[in-house]
């Protein structure tokens, strides 16, 4: 059970971290036309790519130094 809260918690985390970019680049670019909506999905999904890998380096990384002391 506490793996399933830690799994939850985490993808709780990863939603928000999706979440944001997405509400900046659509009150930032509000035009509708087909290209701008393509740019704004592609710019979403590379930035929620690269906060998610962020966070779990930063996560990987403060969990290994814990070991070593």
């Amino acid at each position: 059970m506490n793996n399933l809260k830690d799994a939850m918690n985490g993808l709780g985390w990863l939603d928000l971290i999706f979440l944001i970019p997405l509400f900046f680049l659509y009150i930032y670019l509000p035009t509708y036309n087909f290209i701008s909506i393509l740019l704004n999905v592609l710019i979403i999904i590379l930035v929620s790519i690269g906060l998610s890998s962020l966070s779990f380096s930063i996560k990987n990384f403060i969990k290994n130094n814990k070991w070593q002391k």
